[in-house]
């Protein structure tokens, strides 16, 4: 019984070492893969890592890390390039780390110090209420269930649900329920109320095979927040927001958009806030959604064309002139500057008043869900009744 144990005993310290070791020399060869991350676990779990760029735990670019590494037994400090976006679990928290962020973990005293960088986080584990620290120890920060953090020269908070409470450099802080925070200008304090999520998005995932041009053009909605008057919609390759493919301020709780120049990617995902269109601040975003393209038929390379513009008729009757024509169905059409709607086919009649006689310039302009633009000018001629 006594040399079973000594063996058991031994093997135990030996996987121990190895895990150790496998830590700190963890290879150079980067996952793309995410592991399933266990919520109802405490401690510290890299959870997945983007395809772009590496995951290094040193001061130095020199040791990449992988999903695959074992638990951290001593302290670490693990930080990513500027491509390179990362997932950790602590203590039934999740976070998403931005490129170029960096964290400290010791294992010993559970202490998670956020250095830099920005980091979006929710609280998984039910009734989990958890400190960590922001830039060095001792900057205490107590975590609300959701939020987002940006640290640089300046700090940043988005805090999406349940008030925070915070010591920065000695000084104590709180932040409300749906407040952002910040100490710009000068060390000044800044807050403004966020306005919640946008209830509603479509489509919350999507699949595409894509086999004629049109296929790729796909229509974003939302349902719109009171007291919003302006959007922000975005598109990213990745959950983990490593790769940011288009930014986009709208006024309109939709956007029409040709994912031509995206099909690379075989995930899409997209996500919409509510913005403060004077501070230009982004308020709670929505649940993202997802569009999958399954196959394409498509050639490689191919870009968006500009839209059509086609002008059947033009009749002039005294002051008067009816204009007939069509256009993309997904296009945005203006005649003289003026929005002009269409039915399903592109078909539309519109109507221009003149008040004076003469020869008339009539500008149509067509904007395609790519942002290519069409031009057409047609002159008429206003005759004395």
């Amino acid at each position: 019984m006594n040399r079973l144990r000594v063996i058991f005993v031994a093997a135990t310290g030996v996987i121990a070492l190895g895990g150790v070791l496998w830590m700190h020399h963890p290879g150079s060869a980067l996952s793309p893969v995410s592991a399933p991350p266990a919520y109802g676990t405490t401690g510290f779990q890299v959870t997945a890592i983007s395809e772009r760029g590496n995951l290094f735990l040193s001061n130095g670019e020199t040791r990449p890390l992988g999903i695959r590494a074992p638990a951290f037994l001593v302290e670490a400090r693990l930080h990513s390039d500027e491509q390179t976006a990362w997932e950790f679990l602590f203590d039934g928290f999740l976070f998403t780390a931005l490129p170029g962020s960096a964290v400290r973990f010791t294992p010993q005293t559970r202490d998670l110090i956020l250095e830099r960088g920005e980091f979006y986080w929710e609280r998984k584990q039910e009734g989990r209420r958890i400190e960590i620290s922001l830039f060095k120890g001792g900057n205490i920060f107590k975590l609300s269930a959701a939020g987002r953090i940006r640290l640089g020269a300046d700090l940043e908070i988005w805090n999406y649900s349940e008030p925070i409470d915070f010591d920065l450099n000695g000084t104590l802080y709180r932040v409300e329920e749906r407040q952002y925070w910040s100490s710009r200008d000068g060390g000044k304090q800044l807050t403004v109320s966020l306005l919640p999520a946008p209830p509603f998005v479509s489509p919350e995932t999507l699949t595409l095979a894509l086999a004629q041009p049109n296929d790729t053009i796909v229509q974003f909605k939302w349902k719109s927040v009171q007291g919003a008057r302006e959007y922000v919609f975005k598109l990213y390759p990745s959950a983990l927001r490593d790769h940011l493919l288009l930014s986009r301020a709208v006024d309109e709780n939709a956007v029409t958009l040709d994912i031509m120049p995206f099909i690379e990617y075989p995930l899409l995902h997209w996500e919409v806030a509510a913005l403060d269109p004077v501070r230009r601040i982004e308020m709670v975003p929505a649940r993202m959604g997802v569009i999958r393209i399954s196959s394409s038929l498509l050639k490689k390379g191919l870009m968006p064309q500009p839209p059509m513009i086609e002008v059947s008729s033009l009749s002039v009757s005294g002051e008067m002139v009816l204009i007939k024509g069509a256009t993309d169905p997904h296009a945005r059409l203006y005649i003289d500057g003026t929005p002009v709607k269409m039915d399903s086919a592109g078909k539309f009649i519109h109507t221009i008043s003149f008040r004076s006689i003469g020869i008339k310039e009539i500008v149509f302009r067509a904007v395609a869900p790519s942002g290519l633009e069409s031009l057409l000018k047609k002159q008429v001629t206003i005759f004395e009744e």
